[in-house]
């Protein structure tokens, strides 16, 4: 059994901001969540974690203890959320990143102390992973003693970034990766950025899971790590609106990333070349 920890917020919606699109929500969260819960054998309880973090301008308001969408998950899923299946956590320490580590640490930290499995699966609702998909990684897991694993999405070969696990869909042993202190606060941006071809100066931040994994690799004897889909690789939709404040975000973000995992590679382990750190983790690399 495992829990899935997913994030899910519309930025500046609610009070005196813009509208909640009720009509996105449901197409593009609670149906998948609706797919997810139904997967009882395999995941116990699903907790998404919205920003009602004040200091953030992605922020959704929060009146009443509840953000646009808590009020959503709780009209969409009321008898999942009184049962416990479905959490909805308002996280108040976003941090500068749209996809927060802090954000998954707090969802983390849930499934740790209310003991809900060994295992935790960060998920984002854009890859449409089923339960085939979750059974084949804690199998592949256990016989392969790994630590993590991550899904491989469709073109998966086109990117360096999309070889290795990504929170996009990723299932980690959770003892391990707190014995590491989950996700690093620095992956949420400290004002450093880097300049990408296509969109110049970008914030230096994100990839919290190769952070992760490279902190594992340097901490547990034996670190092994893997990827399963390669026969039936998932489905990334992320067909955004052309122009789109979304989507602009979402290729600046594709666009940084393989430059943010040389600069984690450098902070983790400064006295290696790139090239000698990759080998060593494609060394312990097991792919299905």
């Amino acid at each position: 059994m495992l829990t899935v920890v997913a994030r899910s917020f519309q930025a500046g919606t609610g009070g005196a901001g813009k509208s909640f699109d009720s009509a996105l929500f449901a197409d593009k969260v609670a149906n998948k969540i609706r797919n997810m819960l139904r997967f009882s054998e395999l995941v116990k309880v699903v907790v998404i974690v919205t920003n009602g973090d004040a200091k953030s301008p992605l922020a959704e308001n929060v009146e009443n203890g509840v953000t646009p969408t808590v009020a959503a998950l709780l009209g969409t899923f009321p008898d999942e959320v009184s049962s416990g299946m479905l959490i909805p956590h308002i996280c108040t320490d976003w941090g500068n990143n749209p996809g927060s580590g802090n954000a998954l640490n707090e969802g983390i930290r849930i499934a740790h102390d209310k003991h809900f499995g060994d295992y935790v699966m960060v998920w984002s609702p854009e890859l449409n992973v089923d339960g085939f998909a979750i059974s084949q990684a804690i199998n592949f897991i256990e016989r392969r003693q790994l630590s993590v694993a991550g899904f491989l999405r469709q073109r998966w070969w086109e990117r360096p970034q999309w070889n290795v696990v990504q929170n996009t869909g990723a299932i980690w042993n959770l003892e391990t990766l707190l014995g590491v202190d989950g996700f690093a606060p620095v992956c949420n941006g400290t004002g450093r950025t880097i300049r990408t071809e296509e969109y110049g100066e970008v914030p230096l931040a994100g990839m919290e899971d190769f952070h992760a994994c490279l902190r594992m690799m340097k901490a547990v004897d034996n670190f092994r790590w893997g990827m399963v889909g390669r026969a039936t690789p998932m489905r990334w939709d992320v067909d955004f609106e052309p122009m789109s404040i979304r989507g602009k975000n979402h290729h600046a973000k594709v666009a940084r990333q393989f430059l943010v995992m040389r600069e984690y590679a450098k902070m983790i382990f400064p006295t290696m070349e790139f090239n000698a750190v990759m080998d060593r983790l494609f060394a312990s690399y097991h792919q299905e």
